[in-house]
């Protein structure tokens, strides 16, 4: 394939597609005089995703940032200086000892893409962000403050926001938004789905047939350089009145846009976005939709926990493995590795099957499909 085709990017691209002109300047000694020269810079770039680029970049110049204002050198940095960052940001108090990965990830691979080890790592680090989140949880305690932890969304609260979107004839702004909240809780519970991944559908990533629910999962995390993306097959008769909802929605949303055209702008081909709505859908939109849905209804957690965006993710894999759906199927359905772990912290093992939970998931297991065959046409229907 030509180079050309590459050639046009790098203007519009290199900002995000690289830590700044240093690392650029390095690739360029390291390649020598070529033709391919630029064209190896920015491929070399790209292999991190501009989101994930753009997470990394200012927590790098973060840290480059203390060790100035510390007299400390940060390119090679020590793992002592490491550890006074890490103190630092105890003492500014702004970011959980949970939330430190992406810190010290950004500064291990900035460090290695300029030709040093990732000072970031090893076990005096670990047991500095150990330290740091059993100093934030004893603080907490002794102010007084409550901690939440996040928590899978019960099948019955679906089902009472499923009752709920399909009886509901929008009239207005409010109205409307609140049958969206509703569609997107049940099309998240069901498919699985990441925040970031469920707003930035678009009209045809979603395909209703008299069998099936296509879906093609546009935007995946760490899925940025394949340029094939997943289908999931939600065969129509899996979810009762899933059918039913989607299309709700689908006409209540084409009539506020008016029937007007759908183009391929970002605005009018979401499968979203409402008319009176600025700006790209964010996944924080989703942590709304999910608490206004849930909210309206009285949903509420158990003591002690919140439900946000992510909840309906752990809700889809709890409520799954409980009427006996596959690992291997839950990995897939959700986009895990066969052989990660992480799934495991999305799973409640404690879960007692019920109706809600057959209702939304019992199309994953091998007895659906039996009794499938063993009544023909039923899957026919919507």
């Amino acid at each position: 394939m030509s180079k050309e085709r590459y050639e046009v990017l790098p203007a519009a691209v290199q900002e995000v597609t690289s830590w700044d002109a240093a690392l650029q300047e390095r690739w360029r000694g390291e390649l020598g005089d070529s033709s391919l020269t630029e064209l190896a810079v920015l491929m070399q770039g790209a292999a991190l995703g501009g989101k994930t680029v753009g997470n990394y970049r200012p927590k790098a110049r973060a840290f480059m940032a203390f060790c100035e204002a510390e007299g400390r050198q940060w390119l090679p940095a020590t793992g002592a200086t490491v550890r006074l960052y890490i103190a630092h940001m105890l003492d500014k108090g702004t970011v959980q000892a949970s939330n430190m990965q992406p810190y010290l990830s950004a500064i291990n691979n900035y460090h290695e893409d300029m030709g040093f080890p990732g000072p970031a790592r090893g076990r005096a680090i670990s047991r500095a962000v150990k330290g740091m989140a059993r100093l934030q949880v004893q603080a907490a305690e002794a102010a007084g403050e409550e901690q939440t932890v996040r928590t899978w969304l019960p099948a019955r609260h679906v089902s009472a926001v499923h009752a709920h979107g399909l009886g509901l004839e929008p009239v207005g702004r409010a109205a409307t938004e609140l049958l969206r909240a509703c569609t997107y809780v049940v099309f998240a519970f069901v498919t699985f789905g990441r925040p970031e991944t469920g707003v930035s559908m678009r009209r045809e990533h979603i395909n209703i047939t008299g069998e099936d629910i296509s879906v093609v999962l546009h935007k995946e995390k760490g899925r940025g350089h394949v340029r094939l993306r997943r289908r999931l097959t939600i065969p129509a008769a899996g979810v009762a009145g899933l059918v039913r909802l989607l299309q709700h929605w689908q006409q209540v949303r084409d009539a506020c846009w008016g029937h007007r055209p759908v183009t391929g702008s970002e605005v009018q081909g979401s499968y979203w976005r409402l008319p009176w709505e600025q700006g790209k859908l964010q996944s924080a939109q989703a942590n709304g939709w999910v608490q206004l849905a849930l909210g309206k209804l009285g949903c509420v957690p158990p003591e002690g926990g919140h439900f946000s965006g992510h909840s309906t993710r752990k809700g889809a894999c709890t409520c799954a493995r409980a009427v006996g759906a596959a690992l291997e199927k839950c990995c897939f359905l959700g986009g895990w590795s066969q052989l990660s772990s992480a799934i495991h912290s999305y799973i409640d093992p404690a879960a007692v099957p019920d109706e809600h939970m057959e209702k939304y998931f019992g199309w994953t297991t091998p007895r659906w499909r039996q009794q499938q065959q063993r009544q023909p046409g039923t899957e026919q229907c919507a």
